[in-house]
């Protein structure tokens, strides 16, 4: 029999569940949750605090000082992947390349550095690719959506950029201040940091999915289910492919790297999609694209596990 204590640790220690189950109660419930979107800021603020608790300053440091790596995994996360998804599925679906075209053109997700450590990644690595990315995207995707689409996105710079200090940056240097005070009950509750993390990510998801929803149903055809079984691949290939795009670097680094090529920020994805494309259909899309990518961290979870467990991390 599963005891209380089984379940919480089931819960606390499987984000891909956690994702699963977020994504189920706001397709279920989106009137009742969708509510919950609106603490979204407040949401990524207790993430990214809660997770930079368990940071160390000195690894971001120096994984910030490798520009080559950082060039390449920015290069191909942002201009080569959303065209890599974009043209193969332009011959089937305008919504549906044009939902992978937006979700491929997006920097990593800002709750990637929770994921990292489950992955066998490195988590401060995860962080520096979440920062940069983002601070690029704003440059990259309007020109992406030009190039593929004819449709420039126009996207206030200025408030994209408030939007990370306040949702990475400041947690990330609050939390270093208030591991520098106190380090040996930072230490002794990290188990604590990281389910709180953990609840806060799940609650979010939950608000995320429920929003883009709006009480109306999603609609589902024979033709989503190929076109989802056909992005699955794509995003499969692209993400196995991540891993050697840095061959110089360390297994744990390049597991980190492909998950960030997978994991990226839904939340613009959405927005954009909302806001620019909304008459062609891509909301839904993207919606279901949320349940692609989140089938393929089991397989990517299993992928790093045979990686590190053969070579050293």
């Amino acid at each position: 029999m599963i005891n209380s204590i089984n379940i919480k640790r089931l819960l606390t220690e499987n984000q891909i569940l956690v994702i699963l189950l977020g994504i189920i109660l706001g397709l279920a419930f989106p009137t009742q949750l969708q509510g919950l979107n609106t603490f979204s800021t407040q949401l990524l603020i207790l993430v990214f605090f809660f997770s930079s608790l368990r940071l160390s300053l000195d690894e971001v440091v120096t994984y910030a000082k490798d520009w080559r790596m950082l060039f390449i995994t920015s290069f191909y996360m942002l201009i080569i992947m959303p065209f890599a998804l974009w043209v193969p599925t332009s011959f089937f679906s305008q919504e549906w390349s044009t939902a992978l075209l937006l979700l491929g053109a997006m920097p990593t997700g800002m709750t990637i550095a929770l994921m990292a450590e489950f992955f066998g990644g490195r988590t401060s690595l995860a962080l520096v690719i979440t920062t940069i990315t983002s601070l690029l995207a704003p440059f990259t995707i309007p020109l992406v959506t030009k190039i593929a689409i004819g449709q420039s996105v126009d996207i206030d710079v200025i408030r994209m950029f408030w939007s990370l200090f306040l949702t990475i940056v400041a947690p990330f240097i609050l939390a270093m201040l208030v591991k520098k005070a106190t380090p040996k009950l930072i230490n002794r509750y990290d188990s604590l940091w990281r389910n709180l993390s953990v609840a806060a990510f799940g609650v979010l998801i939950t608000g995320i999915v429920a929003s883009t929803q709006g009480g109306d149903a999603l609609l589902f055809r024979m033709r989503d289910a190929w076109m989802m079984a056909f992005s699955m691949i794509l995003l499969g290939v692209m993400t196995w492919s991540a891993y050697y795009i840095v061959s110089w670097r360390k297994a744990s680094d390049r597991v980190t790297i492909a998950l960030c090529m997978l994991y990226l920020n839904n939340t613009l994805a959405l927005f954009v999609g909302e806001r620019f494309f909304r008459d062609l259909g891509v909301v839904p899309k993207q919606v279901l694209l949320l349940l692609v990518v989140n089938a393929l961290l089991p397989v990517l979870k299993f992928a790093a596990m045979r990686v590190l467990g053969t070579k050293q991390a």
